[in-house]
């Protein structure tokens, strides 16, 4: 499976769902950074005001 792009925090942190999938799951990205996450992966992504985005809620769900 390719490797999630992960950069240095610029607290700018806005998380999204993509159109792209990485190992058959949903790949979400960060606007500020464009770090990215999958559900699979044992943190969970905030956005800048310290809230859990709608997209990343979602994916949690189905963990």
């Amino acid at each position: 499976m390719p490797e999630l792009a992960v950069h240095a925090c610029r607290s700018l942190c806005s998380w999204h769902r993509t159109p792209t999938d990485l190992g058959g799951l949903p790949l979400l990205a960060c606007r500020g950074c464009g770090s990215q996450w999958i559900r699979s992966e044992p943190w969970t992504p905030i956005d800048h005001t310290g809230r859990i985005p709608d997209d990343v809620r979602a994916e949690l769900d189905l963990r």
